[in-house]
């Protein structure tokens, strides 16, 4: 009998990182000729007329999930699709399931963050307005209920970073751990210098400036307060494009000397181009498990700037591909400068942060999420759990034989 593989994710697109994951990975399954279906309530344009697609609830998908009342929208859409989508299942008894957090059940969990872990951030930073988010009290009861009931026969981390989290906060047995990273399309995300100069022109900005470029939904979390404190330190010719979809109104506030300089782009879909505009990616974030927009950075042969959390540091190489920075304006500001100062090391960067995606490739990562469901394949066939037990774990870079 020939593998079969249904994929769970509420919304299949390229919108962020766990839909563009779901979405790459109904991609290598059709090259390599594996039937595969797709349960989703929400589907982008690339995917509306694919064959393998199946829609559960797809009204959900009129719901707003983003911009200003997201939680609200998220809050109604996420805990019935999760409710809807597992009782779908029982129509798929002989798939081998991979589901990325939004059904109860399945054979693989792909771990894109913890967010006990990310609570615990919070909290150590003294923030606390995630308390009015309804949405915090459902992930937690169901990551309890999924992870901390170990319903799933693998949990497949994206990171080092997240498989600690997965045994600190819920004792998950090594054995059951798989850690297979993000990939990135190297087809995709590649520089492109014609679109980064039709992206200076839109806002404006000169041709030979030094841009840097944040990109991220979450600008309180992923350190935007910080780039702007650098950004006001370093020379007149140094420039900030945002791309996010925050609200950029408390952060305006910030810049005062540089107000000129600073772009906020909002929501873009033409990031190659975004990335292809910079001279530097800068991310001071305070937590991550992978980061897909370092590794998008990269393929574009932009040098990163970033804090080594969560997946970062398993990649990012003090200049070979970026430096790491700390969560502060003065370090940011310093690194940036001598970097600047220092065209040559920024050549050399570029190439280095190309070559480091190359190793991301979705072929790569693909082919070892392809080897980890035969191996799931064959003990539900076999009936033989000792066999999850003795599968050697998968790392980012381990070749398929």
């Amino acid at each position: 009998m020939t593998l079969e593989i249904v994929q769970v994710v509420q919304e299949l697109s390229s919108a962020g990182g766990v839909e563009t994951v779901a979405s790459e990975l109904v991609r290598i399954f059709n090259r390599n000729g594996l039937p595969n279906v797709v349960l989703a309530s929400a589907v982008s344009s690339d995917f509306e007329h694919a064959s393998g697609i199946q829609r559960i609830m797809p009204w959900l998908s009129r719901i707003p999930t983003r911009g200003p009342f997201r939680y609200i929208g998220r809050a109604i859409v996420v805990p019935l699709f999760t409710l809807a989508v597992t009782r779908a299942l029982s129509r798929h008894p002989e798939a081998v399931v991979i589901s990325h957090g939004d059904s109860f059940k399945g054979d693989v969990l792909v771990v894109h963050a913890v967010n006990a872990q990310s609570l615990a951030e919070k909290r150590s930073t003294g923030q606390w307005r995630w308390r009015l988010n309804p949405m915090h009290l459902w992930v937690s009861l169901r990551e309890r209920w999924m992870i901390g009931g170990l319903r799933y026969r693998i949990f497949v981390a994206v990171s080092s970073r997240v498989t600690q989290e997965l045994q600190q906060f819920y004792d998950v047995p090594s054995s059951r751990i798989r850690i297979i990273s993000n990939g990135i399309d190297l087809d995709r995300f590649t520089p492109d210098p014609q679109g980064g100069r039709a992206i200076r022109a839109e806002f404006g900005i000169p041709a030979d400036a030094k841009l840097l470029l944040f990109v991220g939904h979450e600008f309180h979390r992923k350190g935007l307060a910080h780039v702007i404190g650098a950004l006001e330190q370093l020379d007149d010719d140094v420039w900030l494009l945002v791309a996010g979809s925050d609200d950029p109104a408390p952060y305006r506030k910030l810049s005062h000397r540089a107000r000129e300089r600073l772009i906020f782009a909002g929501h873009r879909s033409d990031l190659p181009a975004i990335y292809s505009a910079a001279d530097a990616f800068v991310l001071p974030t305070a937590y991550e498990t992978f980061s897909l927009v370092c590794m998008e950075a990269m393929a574009c042969a932009l040098p990163v700037f970033a804090t080594p959390v969560g997946g970062i540091e398993e990649y990012l190489i003090c200049g070979v591909n970026g430096f790491r920075i700390k969560a502060d304006a003065d370090d940011i500001a310093a690194k940036l400068a001598d970097a600047f100062a220092d065209p040559a090391l920024m050549s050399r960067m570029r190439d280095g942060a190309r070559q480091t995606a190359r190793n991301y490739s979705w072929e790569r990562v693909g082919a070892q999420y392809i080897e980890l469901l035969k191996q799931i394949d064959a003990i539900k066939r076999g009936g033989d759990e000792r066999l999850q037990e003795r599968a050697p774990p998968l790392q980012p870079d381990t070749p398929i034989r």
